[in-house]
Parts: structure tokens; sequence; C-alpha cells
């Protein structure tokens, strides 16, 4: 079962921070180099001086970045920059922001979850329960993850878990919530709005706990986190706190939930051979030119709404060109270990069929690419300005970038409930869930 109860979460106290929106900060996984020197600047009491304290000449074991993350949150829970809540509370946690021009609303609720291992078979009987993952991970050392924990003994980052709610029998209640005054209001720089709403009473924090009890839920975005708290829990299982991870849930059926695609650049092949590559695409795949890219996306988005697989591509020679796939048969034997869910994948097609078998990037080539450049492969969120970069960046030299549909939220649930992943960055939840809305302490 899900088992997912309240806390007396820490939060940020106004009276002493002053304006919130300084004070909370992007994941940590996000803000690197300039980006997370300009987070630090906004405030001495963001929330990334302990979820990103930096090394420093000199650092000890007993004197580095963790053990001074771990003092700036015992000084500001002193001091009252931090406060805690009482009594045990869910929150509603909102974003409002655009995508495409459309205004969306995103609401969900944090709390915390009894941690179990993921799930690996389906209930012999009664409900599919449990907690899946839905995406391979790039390798990823969590030791930075866990020695935060272990001074600090807090957790900061949200992860972002999706669950099956047709009904809306939570949603009703956090619904109901939202209509009080909010304790957090905040609108950060890329223009979206975070509010956050206490549910205190009995009967609310009852129903959540008990609507949540026969469901499952899927990691959306944070593998790496779940995998640092059970981590921590074994070793330290001497503490009945660390058996809980703080996390945000939201409905599968929430109208602001949208899943935007990520792009591949593809760079760095010693030997690209354009008319090899739209030869070998052209066994399995109608290519059209187009003279534009708003053409090829027009065309990218029929395909989508007709349900098709295709894909988009512009490569180092100025061309355009959309593919859609005449074919799924060649995936029987290019996945023959994988689900047919699975094997119908956009994303698993293109790595399958055209990264892997026409262009030679295998999983080990993969393993060289990064969100920030380097390897073969570099992962492009669609969102911004990407496509534009992306292109300049074939202009610049790199040799082609491959442009994705997004992938359908009911393609998570039916590859997660068959205990597969999807290849890396398959998903990009938009936006990001923000840290130091609510803070753990275990």
């Amino acid at each position: 079962m899900v088992r997912v109860i309240p806390f007396k979460a820490y939060r940020y106290n106004k009276e002493k921070v002053g304006d919130q929106s300084l004070v909370v900060s992007p994941p940590y996984d996000v803000i690197k180099g300039k980006k997370l020197d300009a987070v630090q600047d906004l405030s001495p009491s963001n929330i990334a001086w302990i979820t990103k304290n930096k090394p420093q000449a000199g650092d000890t074991g007993d004197n580095d970045q963790y053990t001074r993350a771990r003092d700036l949150l015992d000084r500001w829970m002193e001091d009252g920059t931090l406060k805690q809540d009482d009594p045990d509370c869910f929150y509603v946690y909102s974003q409002d922001f655009e995508v495409h021009g459309k205004k969306l609303t995103r609401f969900g609720f944090i709390g915390l979850l009894e941690l179990e291992e993921f799930a690996r078979e389906a209930p012999v009987e009664g409900p599919f329960t449990g907690i899946l993952q839905h995406e391979e991970t790039l390798p990823k050392d969590i030791e930075d993850r866990l020695n935060l924990s272990r001074n600090t003994m807090a957790q900061f980052g949200q992860i972002f878990v999706i669950y099956p709610d047709h009904e809306g029998s939570v949603d009703s209640i956090l619904e109901k919530n939202m209509e009080k005054d909010p304790v957090m209001d905040v609108t950060d720089h890329e223009g979206i709005r975070h509010r956050l709403w206490k549910v205190d009473s009995d009967e609310d924090k009852i129903g959540i706990t008990g609507a949540m009890a026969d469901k499952f839920a899927i990691i959306a975005d944070g593998h790496h986190r779940y995998k640092t708290a059970l981590a921590l829990n074994k070793e330290r299982s001497d503490l009945p706190s660390t058996n809980y991870r703080m996390l945000t849930f939201v409905n599968m059926a929430n109208p602001g939930l949208v899943i935007l695609p990520t792009h591949r650049l593809v760079q760095n092949l010693d030997e690209f051979d354009i008319p090899a590559l739209l030869d070998g695409m052209k066994k399995n795949f109608l290519i059209k030119d187009h003279s534009t890219r708003d053409s090829m996306f027009a065309e990218m988005d029929r395909l989508f709404q007709e349900g098709k697989h295709g894909f988009g591509v512009y490569l180092n020679n100025g061309q355009f060109h959309s593919m859609e796939l005449q074919d799924t048969s060649p995936m029987d034997s290019l996945r023959a270990d994988a689900s047919p869910d699975l094997r119908k994948l956009d994303v698993a097609i293109l790595h399958s069929m055209i990264l892997d078998n026409v262009l030679g990037i295998d999983k080990e080539k993969l393993l060289h690419g990064t969100m920030t450049g380097g390897g073969y492969v570099v992962y492009i969120k669609g969102i911004g300005d990407a496509v534009d970069e992306s292109i300049l960046a074939v202009n610049d030299g790199a040799q082609a970038v491959f442009f994705m549909n997004p992938t359908r939220i009911e393609e998570v649930e039916n590859v997660s409930k068959n205990f597969e992943c999807m290849p890396q960055k398959s998903t990009f939840f938009h936006p990001k869930i923000w840290t130091g809305f609510t803070i753990n302490k275990l």
C-alpha cells in the first residue's frame, strides 16, 4: 500500500526573511555555475546555501560544504529564520504557469511517504499499489546527496510523484483548502506563481491518507533523491523518521499536468554521413523535406494528434526533415526484451531504430551524454528558446538535432506498471517542483 502521512514542516518566517521569493530555489540539480551564484546572491537565507553549498579551499572532513549546510540549518532554526508548523499538516502546492500561450495551474499536495523499495511485481489480488519508477537514470553518484542528508538530517528538495485519482477524491479536499488564504505566495524569475496552503483539519488529513492507501505512485522527477532516502534509511534504521520521505503528489488527471519533450542533439560522431543517415532512415520511415522549422513542427503535430510515431530532424547541411514510422515490427526484434508498451514509445523507437541502428550510438555511448554538453548526445528540454539554441548548436559544429513529440501520461503509466523503465530523459514534467517551501527535519 501507499502510506502517506502529514508532518510538521519547517517553513521560512516571513517576518524574518521578508520577500519569500528570494529564499526559495529551483531544485539543486538544475542550478549550476553562474545560475547557482545568481540564486545564492538573492539572499543570505536562500535555501540553495544549504542544498548546494560550495566546496572551498582547505576543506576537511570536519569542515566542508556539508558541515556548513548543517550549521546554517541549525542557525536558521535557532534564530527564527525557519519556524516549525504545529500540528502535523499536509500542504497544497500549486504552480500557475504558461506553455505555448496557454495558462495552466498544476496543484498537488506535499506529505510524507513511508519508504518502500520499487515495486517489482503486481499484487496477487486487490488494486495495483506501490512505488514505481518510470525512467532510466544517467549514472550519478548519490554520495553528494547522502553526505548532505547525513550531516543535516533533513529533507529539502521534493520528489515529484504522480498517482491515479480520476474520481478526484484527493483533489476535492485540496481544492477546498485552496479557498483559504495561502501561507506562501511567490512568483519566480520565470513568471511562475507558487502558492502553498496548509491542510490541518483532522477530517481532511484522514481523508487524504485514506484515499491514497489503495493507490500506486510513479516517480515523475527525483529518482536519485528517492534512492538517497532509501540508502539513508538503511544506514540509520535506528531512527524511525528515516522511514519517511517528503514528496509532492500530483493526480495524473490534474489538468495542469504537462509533459514536454526532450530533444536529442547529436555531436562528436567520427563518421557522420547525411546521405547514409537518410538512406538508413528511409528503410522504416517516410521522409518529408521542409523548407522551414514551422512546417516540420506542423507535420510532427499532425502525427502526434493522429497517434502516429514520428520525429523531426535538423541536419548540419541546413535542412529540416520530418519522419513518419511506417512499420513498428522492427522494434519486436530490436527490443525483444521489452513489452509492447515500451516498444511503441517514440523515444524507444528513436533510440533503437535511429540513434543505435543507424548512427551507432548504443547504450554505452549514450552514457557519455549530459545535460550540459560533451559526449555524443545532449538532452535539450523543449521549453523556451531550446529549439533555436539547438539549431544554432548544429550550425556551430554539432551534427544533428532530433526533435521529439511529448510522451503521453498514459504511456508513462503503462510502462511503469510493467515494471520497466523508459530511456533516460523520456519525460520533462514542466514546471519543476521548487525547493524551500517545506523542510522535513528528521
